[in-house]
């Protein structure tokens, strides 16, 4: 496989997997520490957990994949005290105006644009920073375990080490405004997502013009597609692991696309037919490379006669034209064309703004606060059904979803481990 599938930085979340795995068990929820000031509203949020990295790949796991085991239980949380007729805005707003900043660690450079509106709509500054998963995910255990809290909220795509660590362990708070729970669907409020994203199998129109060459995602593993795929690296992209506990989890869809596609039932030594999928896509010379920008522009550069697909997030094609790359989603893609990628937006236990951090979780909540991802751009969809969608966006999320494969944080959790190790036989043999 091209492209080593440990590049630097691997190692480090691979042990964070292995913290994971050993504090899969919940722990009692701590309640926050946080006290606001005497102006602030009473509303107290739910004890939220944390997470952990990925492990070191040191075990030496069986060719077969083994099945799934059960998921781990979260801690549950709490409900918020406050209800949506008690909950005072006002009184949060002055509150949060007192503390004067909110500091952000957030997984999208558009941080940038939503914390200037949110300065130019509150007077309140926003120090955001973009960072990935897994450095988010290192500076939240070691911030909270030292009891040196710098960060306030954060936007994080590692939802399987939100629930099995950051919320159960009580890292981080699952924060829903009062006044906003009657809005947001309610599969999308704990742990709480501000954005979903379909991550899309793209193809290069100067390749193969205005459809798809792939129409069954078993294609993917034959010999004409042999290192003409293109994904993030699992070893830093957690949402990508859990991509493939979906279809590992309930292989049927994959079964079914097989026959469609051959006439006959996939044969398999593995445990399932997801197994044997991911087993045969990587022999086929899979590619990882490290961000969606490298993969989309791998894929999309113009003027390419034979390119290869990408597996990447839909909002690159925002990038279209200030990069000059011919892009097009694989429609016709079955049994799915990708994954719906939620991204959750979390107050840092112990975060030296508390009201600021609650103001700004449920400003990224609301039409105006989410418009830089769902509305200002191509690819991004809030649970806010009054949130305005790009006119890009091709469909509504609700058609989105029935393209789009889906996957369950606590089954996620529960086969890292099993899948980085099979990932790690099948590319280096």
């Amino acid at each position: 496989m091209k492209h080593h599938l440990f590049p630097r930085m691997a190692f480090i979340h691979l042990f964070a997997i292995l913290i994971t795995a050993v504090a899969c068990a919940p722990a009692p929820t701590m309640a926050p520490t946080v006290q606001p000031p005497t102006a602030a509203p009473t509303v107290q949020p739910p004890t939220a957990a944390p997470a952990a990295t990925k492990p070191a790949a040191t075990a030496v796991p069986p060719t077969a994949a083994p099945a799934a085991t059960t998921a781990p239980t979260p801690a549950p949380t709490s409900a918020p005290a406050a209800t949506k007729e008690s909950f005072d805005l006002d009184a949060l707003v002055a509150a949060a105006k007192k503390e004067g900043e909110v500091v952000v660690y957030w997984h999208s450079s558009r941080i940038t644009n939503a914390g200037a509106n949110f300065e130019k709509k509150y007077g309140i500054k926003v120090k955001g920073t973009k960072m990935g998963a897994a450095e988010q995910t290192e500076r939240i255990l070691r911030e909270v375990d030292a009891k040196n809290v710098q960060g306030d909220v954060i936007g994080y795509e590692d939802g399987a080490t939100l629930e099995t660590k950051f919320l159960p362990q009580g890292y981080t708070i699952n924060y829903v405004a009062p006044d906003l729970t009657s809005i947001l669907s309610a599969s999308s409020q704990n742990p709480l997502v501000y954005l979903w994203q379909p991550v899309i199998f793209g193809y290069n129109t100067d390749s193969y013009g205005d459809k798809c060459p792939v129409t069954n995602i078993w294609q993917l593993t034959e010999p004409k597609w042999r290192g003409k795929t293109i994904i993030r690296d699992p070893a830093v992209t957690p949402a990508m692991v859990s991509f493939f506990s979906a279809f590992i989890a309930k292989p049927q869809a994959l079964e079914q696309a097989y026959k469609d596609l051959y006439g006959k039932p996939v044969e398999t030594k593995e445990a399932n037919a997801g197994w044997e999928f991911l087993k045969q896509l990587i022999k086929n010379d899979l590619i990882v490379r490290s961000s969606d920008d490298e993969v989309s522009e791998a894929a999309g550069a113009a003027g390419q006669k034979d390119a290869p697909l990408g597996l990447y997030t839909f909002g690159k094609h925002r990038d279209m034209k200030t990069k000059n790359l011919k892009l097009r989603a694989c429609l016709e893609m079955q049994p799915f064309m990708g994954y719906a990628l939620p991204t959750y937006v979390q107050v840092i236990k112990g975060a030296p703004h508390p009201n600021a951090a609650k103001l700004f979780a449920r400003y990224v909540m609301t039409e105006e606060g989410v418009a830089p991802w769902s509305f200002d751009d191509v690819g991004g969809f809030s649970p806010n059904p009054n949130a305005k969608n790009h006119p890009d966006n091709v469909m509504t999320w609700a058609e989105w979803e029935k393209r789009l494969a889906r996957y369950d944080n606590l089954t996620a959790a529960s086969l890292n481990q099993k899948i980085y190790d099979f990932w790690l036989v099948n590319a280096t043999k």
